[in-house]
């Protein structure tokens, strides 16, 4: 079941980046990942592959922390070193410092992670109506979930 799974994101992000002119030449496009976990391994993915769809294609990226994926946002938990040098904090922020957008749902905030907007690393918005759904009902929009 995971090689199937592996295989399965292999040919969706083979596909994201196969249409990547496209992308590039409509400035209506942009991407909304969706991560709700925070195993270290799958959030990295998410956030380095946003990180170069952003840099590379030069269209704007939300990412949507969700369910277990507030975690990673949390001031108060140490952030694990990955096997590129940095945590999934330092990631997050450097996705940030460069553009992106990282939104984290309040109601899973509040009931998994147990965290006020006090304990998010800084830049992190706190989502909502007015926030979230602009970022995930676009039109050009296209959604990706790890």
């Amino acid at each position: 079941m995971a090689v199937l799974r592996t295989w399965g994101l292999g040919l969706v992000i083979g596909f994201v980046l196969s249409i990547g002119s496209v992308w590039s030449a409509q400035t209506d496009e942009s991407l909304f990942i969706s991560l709700t976990s925070d195993q270290i391994d799958r959030a990295a993915m998410a956030i380095n592959f946003g990180t170069r769809i952003r840099d590379e294609k030069q269209i704007p990226v939300t990412i949507f922390l969700n369910v277990a994926g507030v975690r990673i946002a949390d001031n108060n938990i140490p952030g694990h070193q990955h096997a590129t040098g940095k945590s999934l904090k330092q990631m997050l922020t450097q996705f940030m410092d460069a553009g992106g957008q990282v939104l984290v749902c309040p109601m899973c905030m509040q009931n998994v992670g147990g965290l006020e907007k006090g304990d998010l690393l800084d830049g992190v918005q706190v989502g909502g109506a007015e926030i979230t759904w602009p970022a995930l009902f676009a039109e050009g929009v296209t959604v990706l979930s790890y």
